[in-house]
């Protein structure tokens, strides 16, 4: 049964950084062809037609274009942010000092926690990501569609995204 203990099931996961180059180019196309269907095909042409036409159609391609730029904004930001990583021979504070009233993490019940894939000490709500291979501050998953962990950092750009 020891063997089992070292199998990483998640070993696999690694390919899904190459799928993740694969979903930006997905999200892109998917921008182009939206793009092209809103403002080449449909409501562009009504711009030349008559002046109540013209108008209409002229607030629907702000409102899209400003929608649109948010969107992108939103999402390459989430791309290209770091999650928020921990700094090396980081040390939870009760460890730092030998004073046993400063000790909070053993009048909480947690102990200071220690990544042994890292070799690193562990923040509260850190976890491990099997893709990336490093520990991510309060990581929520790893998102193959932004080729990136959604952490502490990039968290708020990855929920303006999906609203």
């Amino acid at each position: 049964m020891d063997c089992f203990r070292h199998l990483n099931p998640f070993r696999a996961c690694a390919g899904l950084r190459g799928l993740g180059y694969l979903m930006v180019a997905i999200v892109l196309a998917i921008v182009a062809v939206s793009y092209y269907a809103v403002v080449i095909y449909s409501w562009g042409p009504m711009l030349l037609d008559g002046a109540a036409a013209a108008a209409g159609a002229a607030a629907v391609l702000a409102a899209f274009h400003v929608l649109l730029s948010l969107i992108m904004w939103c999402y390459l930001m989430v791309v290209f942010t770091d999650p928020g990583s921990v700094p090396e021979n980081w040390r939870h504070d009760a460890e730092d000092s030998g004073d046993p009233a400063s000790s909070t993490s053993e009048d909480q019940g947690t102990a200071p926690r220690y990544c042994s894939r890292c070799q690193n000490g562990k923040p509260p709500r850190c976890h491990h990501c099997s893709v990336c291979d490093r520990c991510v501050l309060k990581m929520d998953h790893h998102c193959i569609w932004v080729v990136n962990c959604v952490g502490a950092r990039n968290y708020k750009y990855f929920l303006l995204f999906l609203v």
